[in-house]
């Protein structure tokens, strides 16, 4: 019994021995952006209008500033001048982001509403923006927001003022 004990002790110390002991090493890395800033560096102004005597008719400011009015609604030169909205959304360049720009929005003036339908001068998808430069240097792009806007002859006279918000999130 001995013998076998002898052998048993030898194949324990062998199976305890790595057989061919292997490695591989990894590497870490990280690539660090300068934060998103959006910046409005001008409101959507649809000027001053007159409702229509009857029914209803719109003003529209275009993503590039021009004014029009349809069924009624007439623009006048006095007030503020019409524009678009100009916001400038900076960050690292050569990024891909994702702009958000609400659909609508309400403008009030006391308890009387109005819905602005947005437009917006992005091209192509709103999530696949791309700012300009390239990595290691600052980036912007800038978005105008125009809007229409429905004005019907029972509208109450005054100033009507509403918020939207623009944002950006890097993909």
């Amino acid at each position: 019994m001995t013998k076998t004990r002898l052998i048993l002790a030898a194949l324990l110390a062998l199976a305890a021995t790595p057989a061919l002991a292997q490695s591989a090493s990894g590497s870490g890395s990280i690539t660090i952006l300068r934060p998103l800033t959006v910046t409005k560096t001008a409101d959507l102004q649809f000027g001053t209008v007159v409702r229509p005597s009857t029914g209803s008719g719109t003003a529209v400011i275009s993503a590039a500033g021009a004014r029009s009015v349809t069924g009624g609604v007439a623009a006048l030169s006095s007030g503020a001048t019409p524009q678009a909205a100009a916001f400038t959304v900076a960050g690292e360049g050569g990024q891909s982001i994702s702009v958000t720009v609400p659909s609508s929005f309400n403008v009030t003036n006391g308890t009387d509403t109005l819905s602005v339908t947005t437009s917006n001068d992005l091209s192509g998808s709103a999530s696949a923006q791309t700012l300009s430069n390239a990595v290691g240097a600052s980036g912007s792009l800038a978005v105008h927001v125009g809007g229409t806007v429905t004005v019907a002859s029972t509208n109450s006279t005054g100033a009507y003022t509403g918020t939207f918000t623009v944002s950006a999130a890097y993909n």
